[in-house]
This record gives structure tokens, sequence and C-alpha cells, in this order.
């Protein structure tokens, strides 16, 4: 039996980093943030202490500059997973005997003309136990990072969507944009995750608006899954080249789609909440509102099959170079869905 414990999103200011020594500040800021709001969960929870720890995709670098992102100011910020800096988190996954989850570039040696936006967990061990290379990284007009699928014939499918095993549960990740899809949380539901890590990266303008995607995209992929997502975003980081484009708002949701932690601004600081696996596990079991038991996989997969949208094998022998690559394949892409009748070309642009 798992007893229900504490999780916590850490919503941690990001420096832009240009190189390692930025790099080693904001590991050092996250290591300071986990001394001290271990702290405030002791304080606030009546002397309880986190099972689970996660942090902000990019918490260890930034994305670069912003208006002149390349594959070579970005690729220089990748890092070894394991590595350094994870050796340095994992220190603290056994001081505290959590697990700890985050997101960075990740330089990977059998693809040496690529880099990776990687999720990790880290176990109270000190041991990297998973790693998710994020899918929706290149078909997005923010990264240069790779995604498995622009190398997905040299890819084993059985690592697109890893699920670790664990005492607190089945742990599983998405990163940011992957939020936009709900197949990626599909997948991961399927591969058995209960947990669902979603470390976030500023994407906008802190607007009501984009607050409330934010919301609803979390909530529906716990709803739809009947599992639990934590999503631990950036706070304003006025040291980046992002600003204050973070909306903040690190929040807990639980297996029915219900907020049970949030933050209300994008201020420096944690959220946490109480995650009862045993819970979940029996929504899981009952007949009553099972959507995973009620699924016609057969029916979707049929109409999913032979279809290609955003193209695989996109950029096989190196990573895309700039961000002109995106938007050319997906000019293209729109322009091959129009002439497909998949969709249709407005009256007037």
């Amino acid at each position: 039996m798992i007893k229900p414990y504490i999780a916590m999103a850490v919503q941690a200011k990001v420096i832009s980093a240009t190189g390692m020594a930025e790099v080693r500040q904001n590991l050092e800021h996250a290591l300071k943030l986990i001394d001290q709001y271990m702290k405030g969960v002791w304080q606030l929870s009546g002397g309880g202490t986190p099972k689970l720890v996660t942090f902000p995709e990019s918490f260890l670098h930034g994305y670069g500059p912003m208006k002149t992102r390349t594959y070579e100011t970005n690729s220089k910020l990748a890092l070894r997973i394991p590595g350094e800096e994870t050796k340095a988190l994992g220190e603290k996954c056994k001081q505290y005997g959590f697990y700890l989850a985050g997101a960075a570039f990740e330089k990977v040696d059998e693809f040496p003309n690529h880099f990776f936006n990687t999720g990790f967990i880290i176990s109270p061990e000190g041991e990297v136990v998973l790693k998710y290379r994020k899918v929706n990284a290149s078909n997005n007009n923010i990264e240069i990072s790779a995604s498995p699928v622009d190398v997905l014939s040299r890819y084993e499918p059985k690592d697109l969507f890893p699920v670790v095993k664990t005492p607190i549960g089945n742990l599983g990740m998405f990163i940011c944009y992957d939020g936009w899809f709900p197949e990626a949380a599909r997948c991961l539901m399927i591969n058995g995750a209960e947990v669902m890590i979603r470390p976030m990266g500023p994407s906008g303008l802190p607007t009501v608006s984009e607050r409330e995607w934010w919301i609803l995209q979390n909530r529906g992929r716990a709803y739809e899954n009947l599992a639990y997502v934590i999503a631990p975003n950036w706070a304003d980081s006025p040291d980046s080249d992002y600003g204050s484009s973070s909306s903040g708002c690190s929040m807990i949701v639980d297996f029915r789609g219900n907020v049970i932690s949030q933050h209300t601004d994008s201020g420096e600081w944690f959220v946490m909440g109480a995650i009862d696996i045993e819970a979940l596990r029996r929504a899981r079991s009952q007949i009553f509102m099972n959507y995973i038991a009620q699924l016609h996989m057969e029916v979707y997969a049929n109409v999913f099959q032979g279809k290609t949208f955003f193209p695989p094998n996109a950029f096989p022998e190196r990573n895309k170079q700039s961000q002109d690559e995106t938007w050319a394949i997906q000019t293209a892409t729109v322009e091959r869905l129009q002439r497909e009748g998949r969709l249709e070309r407005p009256s007037s642009t």
C-alpha cells in the first residue's frame, strides 16, 4: 500500500545562460531553493516532507538568446544526463529522501549532431531512473532542440514515452508544448503513468488568457487520463532574455481534474499537495466514469494510421539550425494538408 504523500512544484527564477558559468549559477540557486523550501513544506504541513520535488523546464540554463537562438547558441548549453548537474541534484535527493524531476538540454553520443530537451527523474538514491526526450520540440517555433521524431527511424518506439514504477507510484513526464497535444499524456497513461510531471517554461506574456489555457490543459490532461499532473512553471526571471514573460501559476491537479494547489502569480515560491495513489487506483478500478476502461483504441488507431501531418525524420542527420527551418516545414505542411482536403483554405488572408 502506498500512503498519501506530499509533492512539491518549485517555481524558480532562471538566469539565461550563455555558457557553463550561468548553468552553475542556476544549479546553485536550485540547490538553495530545495533547502529553503524543505523548511517551508515542514512548516506548512505540520512536520511533513515531500516525496517528490519538481522543477520547471530549462531551469538550469534557460533557452538561449530570445531573438537570435540558433543551434550554435543553444547546443553549447546541452548537458550530460546523468552528469555533473544531476549528480549534485541527486545529493539532495539522498539527503532528503525524495524523487526529483526537471528538464534540461541534453547531449547524446548516439546523435552527435543533435541535442534534445530531456526530462529526467532522479531517485532518492541519487540515480537517474527516467529520461524522456520531448516529442513536441522541433515542431514548435520557440525551440532549437531536436525531437526523437526527427530521428524516428533510428529511435526505439519503447523509449518515446517511458514510465518508471516507483514506491510512490508510476511516474512519467511530458514537457511544456507537449501539453498542447493530448496524445502525449494519453501515451503516458497507456504505458501506466499515474503521476505525470509537466515542467513548463515561459511562453508569452503573463496574461489572463495564458493562465486560462495553462489551467485548462493541466486539468484536462489529468481528468481524461485519471492521473495526477504536477506542473512547475518559471517564476518571473528578470535576469533572463524572457524577463516577465512567465505567467507562473505552478499547480498540482488531481486525477479528477481538481486543482488541489496553485500559485496565484509569477513570484518565486513553491506549491505542494497530497498525492493519493491508492485513491487513484480505486478510481481506475471502478466502472463508473472510468474513461480508461472505456477507450475504443482500435477505432482511434484506424483514423491515425497512415496519416502524416508534421513529418517524421525531418532532421535525420543534423539538428535544425534556426527557426527558419521549422517555419519552412510548417508552411509546407499546411499547404499539403490543404491539398489533401484535411484543412480548408480561407477565402482571404
